[in-house]
């Protein structure tokens, strides 16, 4: 009798871990996808600043509004329940197509519950040519949505 009761307790403390588990799952987590991003500089208004794809494996590639930057080449990361860190890399030209210098950002993320859209922050560090480090821009906001797949409004007719 005492066995039985035993394992009672066994399989209820079993089903109880099971259901913690299912509600702090992390499964399915991922930035993987392509998505359209607003910053805000300190103190400003969020504003349209690049597309971009994150990559099964952790790495990222993007394109911006700004015309004299290069595609930014970067690395992501899951670091906890819907929390990510990135770090990414682009060069920067002036109107002739000079290269003037290298931007590093450095970011944290939070996806949404239902995981469409993502808001972090950013600091970015701004290097001359060689790479030496000229000044550091923190408390840059982000706000992102996924990109999902649209049908055409007016396909042709088949």
């Amino acid at each position: 009798m005492r066995n039985i009761i035993l394992l009672g307790a066994l399989i209820l403390l079993a089903q109880g871990s099971a259901s913690a588990q299912q509600t702090l799952s992390t499964n399915g987590q991922s930035l993987q996808g392509t998505w359209l991003s607003y910053i805000a500089l300190p103190g400003g208004e969020l504003t349209l600043f690049s597309v971009g794809t994150f990559y099964p494996g952790g790495s990222y590639t993007g394109a911006t509004t700004n015309p004299t930057h290069t595609t930014h080449h970067g690395v992501w990361l899951r670091v906890g329940d819907r929390k990510f860190a990135f770090t990414s890399t682009f060069f920067v030209r002036d109107e002739r197509g000079v290269f003037t210098s290298i931007v590093k950002a450095r970011g944290s993320l939070t996806l949404s519950e239902d995981q469409n859209s993502y808001e972090g922050t950013v600091e970015r560090v701004i290097m001359d040519t060689t790479g030496k480090e000229l000044e550091v821009i923190s408390g840059i906001r982000s706000r992102s949505v996924r990109m999902e797949v649209e049908l055409q409004r007016n396909p042709p007719p088949e």
